[in-house]
């Protein structure tokens, strides 16, 4: 197996974080706790995750421009070597401080937070927008809703209740 065209990081960036669990190979193989075809899903998964979390934001994935790829090469890399870890014995399940749980648990968190703290910086950076994050707003400009022009349109959304639909007749505006 390889790694996707749209994933990040690589199995070597990988091995550099989690060589003491390669138990006397010199790479993860089909030997190996985990295997290299496992690590490899590792990597997609994360990436996926990563790349989701992008698009969301409005960033076209997979990131290529070079120097925002290598934060998200990082970021990729941090995930894969927890998954990695994880295949290792540990201390069990719970709800306790340091607990594996948390690990599966957090990743969508993780990478939502990535690409909200990173997602400007990418686009100063030059990364392609596919959808820009004014995306859907609109002023019109009028005070009301019977000024508007676009009112009787039916090809665009229209505000659900009209401003003011409650006020008693005869109260100053």
């Amino acid at each position: 197996m390889t790694l996707r065209l749209d994933s990040y990081a690589s199995v070597a960036e990988v091995t550099a974080f989690t060589r003491h669990l390669l138990d006397g190979q010199s790479a993860f193989n089909s030997t190996t706790r985990p295997t290299v075809t496992e690590l490899e899903k590792f990597i997609d998964r994360a990436s996926g995750v990563l790349n989701v979390a992008m698009e969301a934001r409005g960033l076209d994935t997979p990131i290529t421009n070079t120097t925002a790829k290598l934060l998200c090469d990082d970021w990729v890399v941090a995930q894969a070597a927890m998954y990695t870890e994880m295949t290792q014995r540990g201390t069990g399940f719970s709800d306790a401080e340091g607990s594996r749980t948390s690990y599966f648990r957090g990743l969508h968190e993780r990478a939502n937070e990535f690409a909200k703290t990173n997602s400007l910086g990418f686009i100063r950076l030059g990364v392609a927008q596919s959808t820009k994050m004014a995306a859907g707003l609109s002023f019109t400009g009028e005070t009301a809703q019977a000024d508007r022009t676009d009112q009787d349109d039916s090809s665009l959304e229209q505000p659900l209740f009209g401003r003011k639909q409650f006020d008693q007749p005869g109260e100053d505006e």
